[in-house]
């Protein structure tokens, strides 16, 4: 495991996060030889994070980030909004990736969608 850094922010919220990061989400980036690294944990309920190994220069990198990571993260109360270091995706587009993605999950040992079989 990565080390994390944590600067500032409640410290519920923060362990919450790191969590997430090491029970739902670093398992499935590291199954690809990527990883991810909490930066930052803001009072103001902001988490920054940033990609490491493969993900760096995946081309999903955007959608793991946007359907994966923020989305999964949100759900943390407290947390206001997910940043990723490196990727740069307007509010809009967030959006869009989020509703093209609908129903899909990167849970593991969950159905990808509510009608899979």
């Amino acid at each position: 495991m990565t080390a994390e850094v944590r600067t500032i922010g409640d410290s519920d919220t923060y362990t919450r996060v790191l969590e997430i990061v090491d029970g739902d989400i670093r398992p499935l980036l590291k199954i690809h030889g990527g990883d991810v690294r909490v930066l930052q944990v803001g009072a103001d309920g902001r988490v920054e994070l940033e990609f490491e190994g493969a993900c760096r220069g995946c081309a999903l990198q955007t959608v793991t980030y946007a359907v994966g990571i923020r989305r999964r993260l949100l759900e943390v109360p407290d947390v206001s909004d997910v940043g990723m270091k490196g990727v740069n995706v307007s509010p809009i587009a967030l959006e869009r990736i989020a509703q093209l993605y609908e129903g899909y999950t990167f849970r593991m040992n969950t159905k990808l969608r509510s009608d899979a079989r």
